[in-house]
């Protein structure tokens, strides 16, 4: 399982990687068009922006498998080792609720609200809600 979990998180810091260039270029030819032809896109910028808040909810993923996320430890690294072996735990147990709840919550609102129609894009905005529910899943 481990193998898996560890491919999978290459994968993704991958994907991540690519997504985060990609995005770098359109918004860099987003400004070019705009500034020097008058030309603006409005799918174009739905798009950056939907690849946005995909690298936000994938990226807490991948800094949470690697156990990079921003932490104020100041009292945690003065705990004896179990101490700290209890607090990750729970902590473990508490982030689990709480995707869990994500999960149930956001499927129940993409149901509801998922079939209106970007109006750039003309897709359905579920595509867009759906990155919550999947990260949460695999946070």
């Amino acid at each position: 399982m481990d193998k898996i979990i560890d491919i999978l998180d290459q994968v993704l810091m991958k994907l991540l990687t690519a997504v985060i260039i990609l995005i770098g270029l359109m918004v860099i030819m987003s400004v070019a068009l705009r500034y020097l032809f008058g030309i603006s896109y409005v799918w174009f910028q739905e798009l950056i922006v939907l690849m946005f808040i995909f690298t936000t909810f994938f990226g807490s993923v991948v800094a949470y498998k690697r156990d990079e996320h921003l932490s104020i430890d100041i009292l945690y690294s003065r705990f004896p080792p179990k101490l700290k072996i209890i607090f990750n735990i729970v902590f473990d147990i508490l982030i689990f609720y709480l995707n869990w709840q994500i999960i149930n919550v956001s499927i129940r609102w993409i149901k509801r609200v998922g079939n209106v129609v970007n109006p750039g894009m003309r897709i359905p905005m579920s595509y867009f809600y759906a990155i919550l529910p999947v990260s949460s899943f695999f946070l």
